[in-house]
Protein backbone atom coordinates (compact mmCIF):
# COMPACT_ATOMS: atom_id res chain seq x y z
CA UNK A 1 0.00 0.00 0.00
CA UNK A 2 0.90 3.37 -1.01
CA UNK A 3 0.85 6.33 0.66
CA UNK A 4 -1.14 8.26 -1.94
CA UNK A 5 -3.73 5.11 -2.25
CA UNK A 6 -4.45 6.02 1.62
CA UNK A 7 -7.63 8.75 2.14
CA UNK A 8 -9.28 10.42 5.04
CA UNK A 9 -12.75 11.78 5.03
CA UNK A 10 -15.66 12.84 6.88
CA UNK A 11 -19.20 11.71 6.37
CA UNK A 12 -22.28 13.09 7.76
CA UNK A 13 -24.46 10.27 8.44
CA UNK A 14 -27.79 12.35 7.32
CA UNK A 15 -31.41 11.14 7.43
CA UNK A 16 -30.23 8.72 4.74
CA UNK A 17 -27.51 6.89 6.43
CA UNK A 18 -23.49 6.70 5.24
CA UNK A 19 -25.06 5.11 2.20
CA UNK A 20 -22.66 2.23 1.50
CA UNK A 21 -22.43 -1.61 2.70
CA UNK A 22 -19.23 -3.41 3.51
CA UNK A 23 -18.19 -7.08 3.39
CA UNK A 24 -15.06 -8.82 5.01
CA UNK A 25 -13.77 -9.72 8.68
CA UNK A 26 -11.19 -12.04 10.09
CA UNK A 27 -14.29 -14.62 9.86
CA UNK A 28 -15.42 -14.26 6.32
CA UNK A 29 -12.30 -12.68 4.31
CA UNK A 30 -13.88 -10.96 1.30
CA UNK A 31 -10.01 -10.83 -0.53
CA UNK A 32 -8.31 -13.72 -0.38
CA UNK A 33 -5.39 -13.63 1.81
CA UNK A 34 -7.07 -10.43 3.74
CA UNK A 35 -9.17 -10.22 6.67
CA UNK A 36 -10.25 -6.21 6.53
CA UNK A 37 -13.42 -4.83 5.94
CA UNK A 38 -14.04 -3.30 2.08
CA UNK A 39 -16.79 -1.36 0.48
CA UNK A 40 -18.88 -3.37 -1.75
CA UNK A 41 -21.72 -0.75 -2.73
CA UNK A 42 -22.29 2.55 -2.39
CA UNK A 43 -25.87 3.54 -2.57
CA UNK A 44 -27.17 6.56 -4.71
CA UNK A 45 -28.71 8.11 -2.01
CA UNK A 46 -26.36 8.25 0.77
CA UNK A 47 -23.69 10.49 2.29
CA UNK A 48 -21.16 8.21 0.48
CA UNK A 49 -22.85 9.22 -2.71
CA UNK A 50 -23.05 12.64 -2.17
CA UNK A 51 -18.88 12.80 -1.02
CA UNK A 52 -17.84 11.07 -4.14
CA UNK A 53 -14.57 9.84 -2.45
CA UNK A 54 -15.26 6.29 -1.00
CA UNK A 55 -15.62 3.72 -3.93
CA UNK A 56 -16.32 0.30 -4.35
CA UNK A 57 -13.64 -1.75 -3.38
CA UNK A 58 -11.68 0.59 -0.75
CA UNK A 59 -10.37 -0.96 2.33
CA UNK A 60 -11.57 0.69 5.72
CA UNK A 61 -8.70 1.49 7.38
CA UNK A 62 -10.22 2.78 10.48
CA UNK A 63 -13.28 4.47 11.85
CA UNK A 64 -13.16 7.48 13.78
CA UNK A 65 -9.22 6.39 14.98
CA UNK A 66 -10.31 3.04 15.54
CA UNK A 67 -8.63 0.24 13.44
CA UNK A 68 -11.06 -2.08 11.32
CA UNK A 69 -8.00 -4.30 10.80
CA UNK A 70 -8.47 -8.10 12.70
CA UNK A 71 -12.32 -7.87 13.71
CA UNK A 72 -15.01 -10.13 12.80
CA UNK A 73 -17.66 -8.60 10.14
CA UNK A 74 -19.83 -8.47 12.93
CA UNK A 75 -17.83 -6.56 15.21
CA UNK A 76 -17.76 -3.47 11.97
CA UNK A 77 -21.12 -3.85 11.29
CA UNK A 78 -21.47 -2.78 15.68
CA UNK A 79 -18.86 -0.39 15.38
CA UNK A 80 -21.03 1.46 12.20
CA UNK A 81 -24.34 1.59 13.41
CA UNK A 82 -22.49 3.00 16.61
CA UNK A 83 -20.57 5.22 15.10
CA UNK A 84 -22.37 8.34 15.77
CA UNK A 85 -23.63 11.01 13.08
CA UNK A 86 -20.06 12.25 11.72
CA UNK A 87 -18.00 9.29 10.87
CA UNK A 88 -14.11 10.15 10.39
CA UNK A 89 -12.86 6.97 7.64
CA UNK A 90 -9.34 6.44 7.05
CA UNK A 91 -8.98 3.99 3.70
CA UNK A 92 -6.86 2.37 1.20
CA UNK A 93 -8.14 3.78 -2.30
CA UNK A 94 -8.72 0.25 -4.48
CA UNK A 95 -7.56 -2.07 -2.40
CA UNK A 96 -9.43 -4.85 -3.56
CA UNK A 97 -8.20 -4.64 -6.87
CA UNK A 98 -4.39 -4.29 -6.24
CA UNK A 99 -4.69 -7.08 -3.90
CA UNK A 100 -6.39 -8.83 -6.37
CA UNK A 101 -3.72 -8.47 -8.96
CA UNK A 102 -0.96 -8.99 -6.75
CA UNK A 103 -2.90 -12.15 -5.86
CA UNK A 104 -3.29 -13.01 -9.67
CA UNK A 105 0.58 -12.34 -10.26
CA UNK A 106 1.84 -14.48 -7.10
CA UNK A 107 -0.13 -17.27 -9.13
CA UNK A 108 1.11 -16.95 -12.44
CA UNK A 109 4.07 -16.37 -10.67
CA UNK A 110 4.06 -19.78 -9.37
CA UNK A 111 2.77 -21.22 -12.48
CA UNK A 112 5.93 -20.37 -14.49
CA UNK A 113 8.26 -21.65 -12.26
CA UNK A 114 6.19 -24.98 -12.66
CA UNK A 115 6.30 -24.37 -16.51
CA UNK A 116 10.73 -23.26 -16.75
CA UNK A 117 11.04 -26.90 -14.09
CA UNK A 118 8.66 -28.60 -16.55
CA UNK A 119 10.74 -27.15 -19.65
CA UNK A 120 14.03 -27.91 -17.92
CA UNK A 121 13.06 -31.70 -17.32
CA UNK A 122 12.15 -32.11 -20.93
CA UNK A 123 15.02 -30.32 -22.34
CA UNK A 124 17.84 -32.47 -20.36
CA UNK A 125 15.64 -35.24 -21.22
CA UNK A 126 15.92 -34.41 -24.64
CA UNK A 127 19.71 -33.85 -25.09
CA UNK A 128 20.59 -37.22 -22.44
CA UNK A 129 18.62 -39.08 -25.50
CA UNK A 130 20.53 -37.97 -28.09
CA UNK A 131 23.95 -38.52 -26.72
CA UNK A 132 22.48 -41.70 -26.30
CA UNK A 133 21.43 -42.08 -29.58
CA UNK A 134 24.39 -40.59 -31.10
CA UNK A 135 26.53 -42.89 -28.96
CA UNK A 136 24.78 -46.44 -30.41
CA UNK A 137 24.26 -45.00 -33.94
CA UNK A 138 28.03 -44.66 -33.62
CA UNK A 139 28.50 -48.13 -32.89
CA UNK A 140 25.77 -49.84 -35.12
CA UNK A 141 27.82 -47.69 -37.84
CA UNK A 142 30.88 -49.46 -36.88
CA UNK A 143 29.10 -52.69 -36.91
CA UNK A 144 27.12 -52.31 -40.27
CA UNK A 145 30.92 -50.91 -41.85
CA UNK A 146 32.85 -54.46 -40.34
CA UNK A 147 29.62 -56.62 -41.34
CA UNK A 148 30.06 -54.67 -44.95
CA UNK A 149 33.90 -55.73 -45.13
CA UNK A 150 32.90 -59.27 -44.45
CA UNK A 151 30.25 -59.80 -47.23
CA UNK A 152 33.05 -58.13 -49.80
CA UNK A 153 31.23 -54.81 -50.37
CA UNK A 154 33.97 -52.08 -50.27
CA UNK A 155 31.98 -49.10 -49.31
CA UNK A 156 28.58 -48.62 -47.51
Amino acid sequence: MQEADVKTLTLNRGANGLGFNIRGGKDQPHVPQDTGIFVTKIRETGAAAQDGTLQEGDKILELNGQSMEDINHNEAVHLFLNAGDEVTLKLWSGAEDKLLAKDRQETLGEASKLDYTKISLAVGAVVGLSIIVFYFRKDIGEGVKNFSSKLGLKKF
